[in-house]
């Protein structure tokens, strides 16, 4: 797997800019805001700290149409985001300019090296993007050259060590996908669960393929399309970020919606509990010596 096949399909599909379709483009950001910290994620402002970096230098790699990058800018933090592909970078210009917000953006690939000196920030943050790089420790070594000494990290990764991948991904998707071989199960399927048609409809593509672990993987994270993403254990993560000290390890995330019935009918006490031990969101916090 390239970095083109990667920047190809993300530049394509600018990650959460689905969320909404509002036409007025201030009311389409605002939804897409509220969609994310009102629904399943409503945990990424208590791990993200927005408001902690007020006069602060913060780097995100891998901002995406920075939904997130925003909240820290709006809070007062000097904040840059940097994406691998244009499309985003677009969009997240557009969203600060649209409100007022003053921020810096570039197109670069934080695999090779970021255009920045060395000791430039106070706080790097990248939430969901570094697993899916097929270089993921060189981005963490541009994370740590980037950062000041003290400067510290908040990454998120797929969580290895959870109910989606075991449950879900590796067993229950591996049994119910030949549910999808006549073609009108797709669409049976989609109206009874709620789940998105496309994706359905791709994965049934995808049953005349043989897939290795890795693209298994890939295809039941970021949709059936996406090009590549990693889990992480405690002990692969901790690994990734060696160099760091004060590693600590947070676990947030149960989507209920992957349940369909089951899972409306779990109380959101339950489905927190559940998602702080077995949840998707491996959450790294570290510090740069």
């Amino acid at each position: 797997m390239t970095i083109t096949e990667v920047r190809g399909f993300w530049n394509t599909n600018p990650c959460q800019s689905d969320l909404s379709s509002e036409q007025d483009r201030r009311r389409y950001f605002q939804d897409i805001a509220k969609r994310r910290y009102q629904g399943r994620e409503w945990h990424v402002p208590v791990v993200a700290q927005f408001t902690a970096f007020d006069g602060k230098d913060v780097l995100e790699v891998g901002c995406g149409i920075a939904t997130d990058g925003f909240e820290f800018a709006k809070n007062g933090a000097r904040y840059v985001g940097v994406d691998l592909t244009p499309r985003s970078i677009e969009l997240a210009k557009e969203r600060f300019r649209l409100f007022g917000v003053p921020g810096r953006f570039e197109v670069s690939n934080a695999e090779e090296r970021l255009p920045f000196l060395d000791n430039s920030f106070d706080h790097v943050y990248s939430f969901g993007v570094i697993h899916h790089s097929p270089a993921p420790e060189k981005i963490v070594r541009e994370i740590y050259r980037v950062l000041r000494p003290g400067g510290t990290l908040t990454v998120m990764l797929y969580n290895r060590s959870s109910i989606n991948y075991y449950v879900e991904i590796m067993f229950l998707r591996k049994i119910f996908r030949w549910c999808l071989l006549p073609a009108f199960m797709s669409g049976l399927l989609a109206a009874a669960t709620g789940f998105d048609r496309w994706k359905l409809e791709g994965h049934r593509e995808m049953l005349k393929k043989k897939l290795t672990k890795e693209q298994w993987i890939s295809m039941n994270t970021d949709g059936p399309f996406c090009p590549l993403a990693r889990v992480y254990d405690r002990r692969e993560a901790a690994i990734l970020f060696k160099d760091f000290e004060k590693v600590r390890q947070e676990i947030w995330e149960f989507n209920v919606d992957h349940w369909s019935f089951i899972g409306k009918a779990i109380p959101a006490s339950m489905a927190n509990w559940i998602g702080r031990r077995w949840g998707w969101h491996r959450m790294i916090y570290a510090r740069k010596p």
